[in-house]
């Protein structure tokens, strides 16, 4: 497949910030667009972006010559991305459409959802020092009935339904464990948690004592990612006390296949957080995917805290078979896009 014609343009995401779209089209008339998202909290490691303007001005003058008039696939073509010294969000920009052009996902299973019920630290109410709430349910319909189901519920209690960021309730009145209260009443066994490690450090025992007391199947980045003596140690208790609990890896490991398999060799954790942008390219995703699975690591494909409409995520998640996907709340149109997606996929 030739490309033609390849422009960027500034658009804004769901933070009100400014992010970045490609419009591809091919010498057989073919035109697609994709645009892509950014962290509120990020990794270190993370392939690091540009400046909208820049990642324009490099997608137009850069990239395009360099791909121009070639017969691409799309490894081929996220090499040429990858060796050159270009943005994460211009070079994924530029992948992603490309991907959208050549993906055709068949659906034999969707992944799993850990939906996002109650968030806080950077997205929400800084009450609420765990970053995510969530309930992992295996259809769209389960995991909004019980979005409203929760909503009805702070509504009795006449605390105001405020969302963050990614849709999430954050009523201000309540904290981490008024909380787990409320979802260890309402879900039963199947809450998963984003501790984002990096921002408000947990103990170990603070955190065994929460896995001992509520029905918890996953924590996310439970500890820094310059700590991993913390994460061998706690991966090593945890699993002594629920056998079956996802210790997950985000900024630790973020979407590079070498972190993650060593990682997953010194029993750190056992399962990863699959993010394209972190790495810039769509090849780069599906390899540290594909690592993963190969290893026994569950993989969980993310949006990110500032995102956009667009939904080629969920076509990602499915096309490399992930086995949960990560959405955020199906409250916020940004986040709505990836579920009506999931939707439309199984219907195919």
């Amino acid at each position: 497949m030739k490309i033609n014609q390849l422009k960027g343009r500034k658009i804004l995401n769901s933070s009100g910030n400014w992010t970045v779209e490609c419009f591809l089209k091919t010498s057989q008339g073919r035109e697609v667009n994709a645009s892509v998202p950014q962290g509120i909290s990020t990794g270190k490691e993370e392939r690091p972006p540009v400046e909208p303007e820049k990642a324009v001005e490099q997608i137009e003058k850069e990239i395009f010559p360099q791909i121009t008039g070639k017969e691409l696939k799309q490894e081929p073509l996220d090499r040429i991305l990858t060796e050159g010294n270009w943005g994460a969000n211009a070079t994924l920009a530029v992948s992603a459409a490309f991907f959208k052009l050549v993906a055709h996902s068949t659906v034999k299973q969707l992944p799993k959802i850990m939906m996002l019920i109650f968030e806080g630290e950077a997205h929400g109410n800084p009450k609420l020092t765990i970053q995510e709430f969530m309930v992992i349910v295996d259809r769209v319909e389960k995991g909004v009935a019980f979005y409203r189901k929760v909503e009805k519920c702070l509504e009795k209690k006449g605390l105001l339904t405020t969302i963050g960021s990614e849709g999430g309730f954050s009523p201000k009145e309540l904290n981490d464990h008024d909380v787990l209260d409320i979802m260890k009443k309402m879900s039963g066994e199947n809450i998963t948690l984003d501790i984002a490690g990096n921002i408000n450090p947990p103990t170990i025992p603070d955190l065994l004592e929460i896995v001992r007391r509520y029905p918890i199947v996953g924590l996310e980045d439970p500890f820094p990612e310059n700590k991993p003596e913390q994460w061998q140690e706690f991966f090593q208790k945890v699993t002594e006390v629920n056998p079956k609990i996802l210790v997950v890896a985000d900024d630790l490991t973020v979407t590079d296949a070498g972190k993650i398999k060593k990682g997953a060799l010194d029993k750190l954790f056992n399962g990863v957080i699959i993010k394209p942008n972190q790495q810039g390219t769509i090849t780069a995703a599906k390899n540290a995917l594909l690592t993963a699975k190969n290893l026994g690591i569950k993989t969980i494909v993310s949006h990110r805290g500032e995102e956009t409409n667009d939904n080629w995520i969920a076509d990602f998640a499915v096309r490399f078979g992930a086995d949960f996907v990560k959405f955020g709340a199906p409250a916020r149109g940004e986040r709505v896009a990836k579920y009506n997606r999931l939707l439309q996929l199984l219907k195919k």
